[in-house]
């Protein structure tokens, strides 16, 4: 996946120091757009569990060169309705991307086969 922010071009992106934050709030503000891309498949908790909102960047960080690790999270739920319970969590996740000058991010998910 490719996500384009503006506000990076023309930046310089070889400072990580002053480029993390403004990594974290950018993503952070973006994300929730893009949820359908970072949310994983969740049958690792049930086939049942659906994602329930509330995406956010816990951190950014800054691993090599122009590599970075978004670590994020969001909640899911599953609603028992034969029972009328229902389940809750928080899913935390990692992905590795890379910021180009021209602003662009490459993510990089990683995708298990079924």
């Amino acid at each position: 996946m490719i996500l384009t922010l503006t506000e990076l071009q023309d930046r310089n992106v070889d400072d990580s120091l002053v480029l993390e934050p403004e990594l974290k709030r950018l993503l952070d503000k973006y994300i929730d757009d893009y949820s359908d891309d970072f949310v994983q498949d969740m049958s690792h908790i049930s086939q049942a569990a659906n994602y329930a909102g509330n995406i956010a960047v816990d951190a950014i960080v800054h691993l090599k060169d122009n590599l970075y690790r978004c670590d994020y999270s969001y909640d899911w739920a599953i609603a028992w309705t034969c029972s009328g319970t229902q389940e809750a969590g928080r899913v935390k996740e990692k992905v590795r991307f890379t910021v180009e000058t021209d602003g662009e991010l490459h993510f990089k998910f990683l995708k298990l086969d079924a």
